[in-house]
């Protein structure tokens, strides 16, 4: 999709940083999406999404650490503004250990579980 020296060209516009956490990123990692990510494991992040008309070109793209990129999918910043207020209520509850931390604990957990069913039976269908 990119040639080495775009993804060098996005990967140096923050220094080598994902754009959303700011975690540091390893060049050579990119791409390297396994379910246990490497410590640095990046993407390119599209600002303007593919399917909501962004260009599919390097001057569209931010480099992002798997998590995040995966975790933004297609919301756009009012969405992810709204995300980050809840997770913050969240993480709260939980500090706080009430009642309603206990269960976005227990929803936390059903949702991993999903997530990591999902990706066995995505991965099977590749084969």
């Amino acid at each position: 999709m990119f040639s080495n020296l775009q993804l060098r060209e996005i990967f140096q516009r923050t220094s080598g940083h994902c754009h959303f956490c700011g975690d540091k990123l390893r060049l050579e990692n990119y791409g390297d999406n396994a379910s246990d990510e490497p410590a640095g494991a990046w993407e390119a992040d599209h600002v303007i999404q593919r399917g909501k008309g962004g260009l599919k070109s390097a001057a569209n793209c931010l480099p992002a650490c798997v998590r995040c990129n995966r975790l933004r999918w297609h919301r756009k910043g009012k969405q992810l503004r709204e995300l980050l207020l809840l997770g913050l209520v969240a993480n709260d509850a939980l500090k706080k250990r009430t009642e309603v931390g206990k269960k976005i604990l227990a929803l936390k957990k059903s949702r991993l579980e999903r997530n990591k069913s999902r990706r066995r039976a995505d991965l099977s269908l590749k084969k």
